[in-house]
C-alpha cells in the first residue's frame, strides 16, 4: 500500500517568529519539506527563525538578476535545521557564516566547486547547485544537507565522519562500524561494481558521513534495502525514519491533492488548533484551467499507480536478489568451513606425527668433535633444548668453558679456563644476562679484575694489579664489559 501524501502542513499553527508565507516558499522549492510528517514540520519551523537570526549571511561575486535573499535564507535554514531537529542547537554552536555564490565558488579556496564547508564555521554554496539539490529530492544529491553534515562532523574540531554522540560506548560502536562499512564501500567501488545507493565520492573518508546523509534523506528506501546497518545508524544519529514518511510528491501534485480533496483536507489534520479557512477556489487558476486539471486527474492517478508499482516491483526483485545472494554466500561459507576443517585435521595429524619423530631425537647427549676426533662441544638436549652443563674444548683438547644452561638459556654458574687449566673467569648468568659478581685471574693465578652486574648492565668494574692493588675503577669497555 502506498504511503499517504502529506497535504496538511498549511493547517498547522504558525510557530513564533515563523512567517506564514514561508510555508509557500518551502513547499514550492524544497522537495523534502513537502513530505515531512506533521510533528517534524512544526519542529523544523520552530528552529528556522532562530537559525536565520544566528547566521551571518553574505552574497559574493553575484551577477545577473538580484537574488531573492528571503527565499534563499528560508530554504537553506529549513534543510540545515532538519539535521538537528532531533539533536541539539549545540551542533551549530561553532557555525557562524553562510556565503552564497551564483553558481560555482569563486577564488578564495576550492575554486570551481559547488560548495564547501570549513571547520572555522563557514559554509559557501553556489545557489544554482543548492536550488537543484532542493528541488529534486530523489536524485541522491543535496548540497545543503551535504555541507551541513560536514558542520556536524566539525563539532569536535576535525572531520573523521564521526558526529557527536552523548554516549561514549555508542560512539565506539559507531567507529567500529564506520571502519568496516567504509572499507566495504571502498572495495565495492574498486571492483567497479558500485553500490548504487552510496556515491563514489564516499570513498574519501571525510565525505563518508556527508554522502550517507544525502542517501538517508533522498534515497531512504534503497538505502534500507542495500545498506540496512548504515541506515539504522543514520536513524540513530538523526532520530528519524524517512522510510516511514509520507510519499514523495511534486509541488503541482501537492496542490492538486489539496484542491481536489478539499472535503477531506480539514479532517485529516491532527493539529490541536483552530483550522485555517480554506479558499473556495485555488489562487492563480482560471475556471477553464481548473476544469482541464480535473479532467486530467484520472491520468495523473493512473500514472502515479504505475510508478508506485514499478518501484514496488523493483524493490521486490532487489530483495529476492539479495536473499539469493545471501543464501549462496552462506553455502559458499559452509563449504569453506568444511574444507578448512578437513585441512586443519590433516595438519594436526601431520604435526602429531612429526612431534613423535622429534621426541626420539630431542632427548639425547650431543657431542661435537674436531676433524681429528677430539671433542669440541658437549651438551644435553631435553625436549629439543639445551639443558644442564655445557662444556667446550680447544683443538688441543684443553677444557676452556663450562656453562650451566636451562631450557636453552644461560642460567647459573659459568667458568672460563686458561690453556694451563687455571681459572680465567668465574661468574653467573640469569636468563642469558650477566648477574652478580664476576671475577677474573691471570694465568699465574693472581686476580685480574672484579666486576658487578645489575639487571644485565655493568654496574662496577675494578682492574687489579700486583698484590691485588686497585689500578682502575669504573665502567670500562673491555672483553668482559659493555
Amino acid at each position: 500500500m502506498a504511503r499517504p501524501v502529506a497535504i496538511t502542513s498549511h493547517l498547522a499553527p504558525v510557530p513564533p517568529g515563523f512567517k506564514p508565507h514561508w510555508r509557500d516558499i518551502l513547499e514550492e522549492n524544497v522537495a523534502i519539506y513537502r513530505r515531512l510528517p506533521e510533528d517534524l514540520t512544526l519542529a523544523v519551523e520552530e528552529l528556522i527563525p532562530w537559525f536565520i537570526e544566528k547566521v551571518e549571511w553574505e552574497w559574493s561575486h553575484w551577477v545577473g538578476p538580484k537574488p531573492d535573499k528571503e527565499l534563499q535564507q528560508v530554504c537553506v535554514a529549513c534543510e540545515a535545521c532538519l539535521l538537528i531537529v532531533r539533536r541539539s542547537k549545540e551542533e551549530y554552536a561553532h557555525f557562524k557564516k553562510f556565503i552564497f555564490f551564483p553558481t560555482d565558488l569563486e577564488p578564495g579556496g576550492n575554486e570551481g566547486a559547488a560548495g564547501d564547508a570549513s571547520s572555522s564555521g563557514r559554509i559557501r554554496q553556489g545557489w544554482y547547485w543548492t536550488k537543484h539539490g532542493m528541488e529534486d529530492g530523489v536524485d541522491n544529491y543535496n548540497l545543503t544537507l551535504h555541507e551541513f553534515a560536514h558542520m556536524l562532523d566539525y563539532r569536535e574540531g576535525n572531520s573523521e565522519s564521526v558526529p557527536h554522540f552523548d554516549d561514549a560506548t555508542v560512539q565506539r560502536n559507531y567507529e567500529l562500524f564506520l571502519e568496516k562499512e567504509y572499507g566495504d564501500i571502498c572495495r565495492a567501488w574498486e571492483k567497479k561494481s558500485g553500490c548504487i545507493v552510496i556515491e563514489k565520492y564516499a570513498t574519501k573518508k571525510v565525505e563518508f558521513f556527508t554522502v550517507s546523509t544525502e542517501a538517508f534523506f533522498e534515497y531512504a528506501d534503497m538505502l534500507q534495502v542495500k545498506r540496512r546497518t548504515l541506515y539504522n545508524w543514520m536513524k540513530e544519529i538523526y532520530g528519524m525514519d524517512p522510510v516511514q514518511w509520507p510519499e514523495r510528491v511534486s509541488y503541482p501534485d501537492l496542490q492538486r491533492e489539496r484542491y481536489e480533496g478539499l472535503p477531506n483536507w480539514q479532517t485529516r489534520s491532527s493539529w490541536k488548533s483552530e483550522k485555517a479557512k480554506l479558499p473556495e477556489w485555488p489562487e492563480g487558476l482560471s475556471a477553464a484551467e481548473y476544469d482541464i486539471e480535473k479532467e486530467r486527474k484520472s491520468h495523473y492517478q493512473k500514472e502515479r499507480e504505475r510508478i508506485e508499482k514499478f518501484h514496488e516491483e523493483k524493490l521486490r526483485r532487489e530483495k529476492i536478489r539479495l536473499e539469493r545472494a545471501e543464501r549462496q554466500a552462506e553455502e559458499k561459507a559452509q563449504k569453506t568451513r568444511e574444507r578448512k576443517a578437513r585441512k586443519d585435521r590433516l595438519r594436526l595429524e601431520r604435526m602429531e606425527r612429526k612431534a613423535r619423530e622429534r621426541q626420539l631425537t630431542n632427548n639425547r647427549t650431543v657431542v661435537i668433535k674436531y676433524p681429528g676426533g677430539k671433542p669440541q662441544l658437549k651438551y644435553r638436549l631435553v625436549d629439543g633444548q639445551r639443558e644442564g652443563l655445557l662444556q667446550r674444548w680447544d683443538k688441543e683438547g684443553r677444557l676452556r668453558e663450562e656453562t650451566e644452561l636451562h631450557r636453552g638459556q644461560k642460567q647459573g654458574k659459568v667458568m672460563y679456563y686458561h690453556p694451563n687449566g687455571q681459572i680465567e673467569i668465574e661468574g653467573f648468568h640469569s636468563l642469558n644476562e650477566r648477574a652478580g659478581v664476576w671475577l677474573g685471574w691471570h694465568e699465574d693465578g693472581t686476580p685480574s679484575f672484579r666486576s658487578e652486574y645489575r639487571e644485565g648492565q655493568l654496574h662496577k668494574w675494578a682492574q687489579l694489579g700486583s698484590g691485588e692493588n686497585l689500578r682502575t675503577f669504573g665502567k670500562v669497555k673491555n672483553r668482559f664489559g659493555l
